[in-house]
């Protein structure tokens, strides 16, 4: 078992992750380079100052903009939306591989239909089908096929709806393109290249299937450990004894290696190919704002192990409970968290505003430091296509003399 430091465990993620600053990722290929490399980006419908799969290209891509990320998916087609950890977005080619998690999603979908009392939702898939076969790309909001439903305060008002979910997770229905957040469906045979849909399973039975998926799910971060955390949500690699088992057969086969990690109990996990990576320092000149789902931070404990930084997305938390803000955004610098960052709602505001700004404990700022967040502002105002703060301004947000 190799030993590292905790300093080259974070400079392996900064680097894995693509947030040093030099790889220089740009437009549609760069964005696939990424996906390619990560195979899972968590989607978030919420939209503050960007989704959270945008804001997690700014801070990886060149002159990101969210348009690029919305071809890919609706236009080009190589990537797509589905269950994956939680709902992701995931390249094209997966699909075939993703077949055993469509299977287990809707079996899933059918316990919760069945607790919320809309299990009749399941008498319409036939007919909801036709009509969209017959009448092109819908919303929910478009189809009047059987009654309304109370299905609790998360559940779907409308059977209709509760169906066409059901249709889009187990791969009948795809996403046309989405009218802000609301999806419109249709045929996933008039959306995806029929050697997609037609190929095979890849996998002999469920351990080879788990196996890869594993392995993939550990490729989405860089580096992990076998405690469960936001790492291991979904099917197959939440139960820990499979987990455990499958880690120690791809350790003892060379495809994962083992990492001790200076003053931690833990054991730590990178992908064999990935260990050039290993010992390489992080690039010290650049800031980065981080999404609240960013893959590098999927796994708060280990966040907190490594980075000594807590953090949790406080959305969903009260106001008078909530410890920072409603939206707040982690700030790297180098390989360290060294603030936290809520923008103001920008809806056509010039430029962009500061609603709140905190340092972490014991950080040291330099002129080093301030220089590469004001490069990440400029980066982030270029993002939101909104105009740079004056220096002044932020200086004062940031408590800077």
């Amino acid at each position: 078992m190799q030993k590292i430091s905790k300093e080259d465990a974070r400079n392996f993620l900064v680097n894995y992750q693509g947030l040093n600053g030099a790889e220089k990722r740009k437009g549609p290929d760069g964005v696939l380079d990424y996906f390619n490399k990560v195979r899972c980006v968590q989607f978030d419908p919420l939209d503050v100052v960007g989704r959270n799969a945008d804001l997690v290209l700014q801070s990886r891509i060149s002159n990101y903009r969210s348009e690029v990320l919305q071809d890919l998916l609706y236009k080009d087609r190589f990537l797509y939306d589905a269950a994956d950890k939680m709902i992701s977005i995931i390249p094209t080619q997966d699909y075939p591989a993703m077949e055993r998690i469509r299977q287990k999603t809707v079996e899933q979908l059918k316990g919760i239909l069945t607790w919320r009392k809309s299990l009749a939702a399941l008498d319409l898939l036939d007919e909801i089908k036709e009509y969209i076969s017959k009448n092109g790309p819908l919303p929910a909001s478009k189809i009047k096929i059987g009654q309304s439903v109370d299905s609790g305060a998360w559940g779907h008002k409308k059977l209709s709806s509760a169906a066409l979910d059901y249709l889009y997770h187990s791969g009948v229905l795809g996403i046309s393109c989405k009218q802000k957040n609301h999806k419109v469906y249709d045929l996933a045979e008039r959306l995806f290249p029929a050697e997609i849909l037609n190929a095979t399973d890849p996998f002999k039975d469920d351990m080879d299937f788990a196996r890869w998926y594993l392995k993939r799910r550990i490729g989405a971060i860089g580096l992990v450990w076998n405690k469960n955390g936001g790492t291991w949500l979904g099917f197959y690699v939440s139960d820990k004894t499979l987990r455990t088992q499958i880690i120690s057969e791809l350790v003892a086969s060379g495809k994962l290696l083992e990492l001790a990690i200076e003053d931690s109990k833990e054991k730590f996990y990178i992908r064999s190919e990935d260990a050039d990576l290993l010992g390489k320092p992080a690039r010290k000149d650049i800031a980065q704002f981080i999404a609240p789902l960013d893959n590098l931070i999927w796994d708060r404990g280990l966040i907190e192990e490594l980075f000594d930084f807590s953090y949790s997305w406080e959305v969903y938390t009260p106001a008078a409970k909530r410890k920072f803000g409603y939206y707040v955004l982690p700030v790297l610098y180098k390989n360290k968290f060294i603030a936290r960052f809520e923008p103001e709602p920008n809806r056509g505001k010039n430029p962009l505003q500061i609603k709140n700004w905190w340092w972490e404990p014991g950080v040291e700022i330099n002129d080093q430091m301030l220089a590469a967040i004001e490069n990440a502002f400029v980066r982030f105002s270029n993002f939101l296509e909104v105009d740079m703060m004056e220096e002044k301004y932020w200086r004062e947000k940031l408590k800077i003399q």
